[in-house]
């Protein structure tokens, strides 16, 4: 049984002394150590033992291409061409530096960026070891991945074992408390000093921890001095000790080289960024059509309802009730020419039950996990016993892909894979053993959710070749963003819920997982009208979106509260609607490059004494243009915005703002404060959004430019059918737009750098009325007429000039 609030503690591990070439050494053990540099200052240090660590385990390891890379050496043309340059020897410790440049006496300058003191920076206890740096107290620390704690991660150490958290942690602490582990587990930390970041991912799956000068506490009860150097300790139980180590210098950069590093997310089908419907409990076809009706009748857009455990046959995965779904396929295709998609649930536990096809599959193939005793490990999950698939043996997930195959077939482009982290009820799930019995539970517990996702992807490619799929995860691990979304599992319907969800959010979108949220409302207790309306306010704008909720709860549908929630919540729902040709060129982005989709402010703007912006966590970017400050409070009737340089149009009020302030705005029920970025330009849906249909060939550019801007602003607008992979070939359309103000003139040139997709027509649109607006495209100039509208984006009717060709 692993402790889950239990931290290695450095005065415990043996510390090499000593270096020699490619060995180190402690008292009694030797060790090889190789130290690979690649281009782009990203560095990976491996040390090795095959007494100690026999094995390496990690199927799904992060990888480098070799090209330029300079093995088993601190030097050569890898980091000759390098901003940094990482040194370990006996005298020195680990150093790793920043080529600063030559000061005035002609030596170089070097700026530091970690060390550890000689003899302290790798230890090892048994199969146990760590990797210890100096603290800075100027440091900063975020990332770690899914982390139920605040933003920012100082003083206190966190462990890397997924769980399941209503089950594994004290029911009082998860609702009105800070608790680690959680159900995803990423080894990776950013550490930001000043506005210079650098990355420390632990290439390693074991159980693991990251602490970072913790506070020394007896029982919760007595904070005590000890003599012992602040440390930032990387360590894990077992496994071969791997460390990548990722220079910026911006945040930005960071993120792009660590999402290249781990794998970018693949581009969703675009219907995966709407709202999406969902409540343990529903079950039917007659379920699924009420929703899709009420949805039609309330002109309310949505496009995924999804289906928990009780469509199944007594929970039977690959199953369906006969007396709630007697025909899936019919139900699929109808509910789908409705204009929604049927997202059901899938589970890993198979129930051990005699003349079960799934079940006597995987038996007689032998591809279920065995306990130390040589049989099928069973664990207790709403089947009652369940066995599960070793998702370690190629087999196994070659047999899963297979039955994942013909229920995608049945007409569902979509799932969520649920309770694989992996939860075995009441029963300690460290008996299940690995690769046919041979390994260790410890070695795959926290891979056993990323193998089912990539398993489950692969019989959706073989059902739906030619469409994008769309995967739901509670649990995962590094890499899992290459197969799946991921929710943060099972929150509470309470504002700290609400509060922390922010700041739990951006901290994945950092560690690679962009494709994230909670689940909107809370899944437990009920959830009351004010705080619906406040979360969907508050998480309108994040990448996933859905409302969700437990079996036995109070009705949390939009319009289960009253006729102003309703219209509130409509009105924000309509907004991503009308905001998804922005949101899904993000997603672009993301593919592309890496860049996150939600950010922190301090990812965008920089940091300084003076005007403080790190550790903000009640307010976030949506890419480069878009600020958001929602109120995440009860009863707050106020809030401090903090405002980057710049200026800003406030979207609530249609004010333009100068930034490089903070500010206090009020509460409105019917808006939230939105901000947009003077200088960039936003594509949207035009037109009442009442249902999940967008046209992507047909937008409007929203030109945030005063009268008074002075410089260019520039955009690259793509489009596709959102839902094949054509656009790999060639069947995408893209415009270059660049703005600019000259005597109060705005001037427009689009420039076609694609037509795979077809034309894309679009409609400028300002807020300040200039005395001309100019469209140039195709080699000609077009002059166009004012047309005056009220749009309400946030809530306040505020004038909108939408800029058209003059009618004949």
């Amino acid at each position: 049984m692993y402790l889950l609030t239990k931290q290695f503690h450095p005065i415990n591990f043996a510390f090499s002394q000593r270096r020699e070439e490619t060995k180190i050494s402690d008292r009694d053990m030797d060790f090889h150590i190789a130290i690979t540099s690649y281009p782009e200052d990203i560095y990976h240090i491996e040390i090795r033992n095959s007494n100690r660590w026999p094995r390496d385990y990690r199927i799904t390891r992060v990888s480098m291409s070799e090209a330029g890379a300079d093995s088993g050496s601190d030097s050569g043309s890898g980091q000759e061409k390098a901003a940094t340059r990482i040194e370990v020897d006996s005298e020195a410790g680990f150093r790793w530096v920043e080529k600063a440049g030559t000061n005035k006496a002609g030596t170089n300058w070097e700026k530091p960026l970690l060390s550890a003191n000689p003899g302290r920076w790798f230890g090892t206890s048994g199969s146990a070891w760590l990797f210890c740096f100096s603290h800075d107290p100027d440091m900063e620390y975020y990332g770690l991945g899914e982390k139920h704690t605040p933003f920012e991660r100082s003083g206190r150490g966190y462990r890397f074992w997924n769980v399941d958290v209503w089950a594994d942690h004290p029911m009082d602490q998860v609702v009105n408390g800070d608790y680690d582990p959680d159900y995803l587990s990423i080894p990776y930390l950013i550490i930001k000093k000043g506005n210079t970041y650098i990355g420390l991912l632990s290439d390693n799956l074991f159980p693991g921890m990251i602490a970072i000068s913790p506070e020394n506490q007896v029982a919760q009860q007595l904070k005590i001095e000890i003599d012992y150097p602040p440390t930032i300790s990387i360590g894990a139980e077992g496994g071969v000790p791997s460390l990548y180590c990722i220079y910026g210098p911006s945040l930005d950069e960071l993120t792009c080289k660590f999402q290249t590093l781990v794998g970018k997310t693949p581009l969703p089908p675009l219907w995966a960024l709407g709202y999406h419907q969902s409540r343990w409990g529903y079950r039917s076809h007659e379920d699924l059509e009420a929703l899709a009706r009420s949805f039609a009748e309330h002109e309310f857009p949505a496009d995924g309802l999804w289906l928990d455990i009780d469509y199944m046959e007594n929970f039977k995965v690959f199953t369906f009730n006969k007396a709630h779904m007697p025909h899936p396929e019919r139900t699929a295709a109808e509910i789908k020419e409705k204009g929604f998609r049927i997202v059901p649930i899938l589970d890993p536990g198979v129930k051990r039950e005699k003349g079960y096809p799934v079940y006597e599959d995987g038996k007689e193939k032998g591809l279920f996990c065995q306990n130390p005793a040589g049989y099928e490990f069973a664990g207790m999950v709403w089947p009652g016993f369940t066995v599960f698939p070793d998702f370690t043996l190629a087999e196994t997930r070659k047999c899963w892909a297979g039955y994942a195959k013909a229920f995608f077939e049945k007409g569902f482009e979509g799932a969520w894979i649920d309770m694989n982290d992996p939860s075995t009820g009441p029963i300690d799930c460290t008996d299940m053993l690995f690769k046919g019995g041979k390994t260790e539970h410890a070695a795959f517990h926290n891979s056993y959710a990323t193998l089912m996702a990539k398993a489950t992807v692969q019989g959706f490619h073989a059902a739906h070749p030619d469409k994008r799929p769309f995967l739901l995860s509670r649990s995962g691990s590094t890499g899992a963003q290459r197969y799946a979304a991921h929710w943060t599992g099972d929150n509470f319907s309470t504002y700290g819920h609400l509060g922390r969800s922010i700041g739990k959010s951006i901290n994945l979108a950092l560690s690679g997982i962009p494709f994230n949220g909670p689940d909107i409302g809370g899944f437990g207790g009920d959830c009351i009208e004010s705080l619906f309306i406040d979360w969907v306010k508050a998480g309108f704008l994040f990448p996933f979106f859905r409302n969700h909720t437990m079996r036995g709860s109070r009705p949390q549908e939009p319009w289960a509260y009253s006729e102003n929630a309703l219209k509130i919540t409509r009105h924000f729902v309509r907004l991503r609607y009308h905001l998804l040709p922005y949101l899904y060129n993000l997603f672009m982005d993301q593919e592309e490059t890496g860049a996150a989709l939600l950010r922190p402010l301090f990812y965008d703007f920089e940091d300084s004494d003076e005007f403080p912006i790190g550790k903000i966590d009640d307010q976030f970017m949506v890419g480069p243009a878009l600020l958001h400050a929602p109120f995440v409070d009860e009863k707050g009737r106020t809030r401090e915005v903090t405002l980057p340089a710049g200026r800003w149009f406030r979207a609530d009020t249609g004010q333009w703002i100068s930034g490089g302030r903070k500010m206090k705005v009020s509460r409105k029920a019917e808006s939230t404060p939105l901000f947009i970025r003077e200088g960039y330009l936003i594509p949207f849906a035009p037109g009442k959004r009442t249902d999940n249909r967008v046209d992507l060939k047909r937008i409007g550019i929203f030109c945030c430019l005063s009268k008074s801007y002075g410089g260019e602003c520039r955009y690259r607008y793509r489009a596709d059918d959102g839902l094949s992979f054509d656009y790999r070939k060639g069947g995408r359309s893209e415009l270059e737009i660049v703005a600019h103000v000259e005597k109060k003139r705005l001037k427009v040139k689009v420039s076609e750098m694609g037509k795979g997709f077809g034309r894309i027509e679009l409609i400028p649109c300002t807020v300040d009325r200039f005395s001309e607006v100019v469209i140039e495209r195709d080699g000609a100039e077009h002059i166009l007429q004012p047309f005056e509208e009220g749009v309400r984006m946030t809530g306040n009717l505020m004038k909108w000039y939408r800029w058209t060709l003059p009618l004949p």
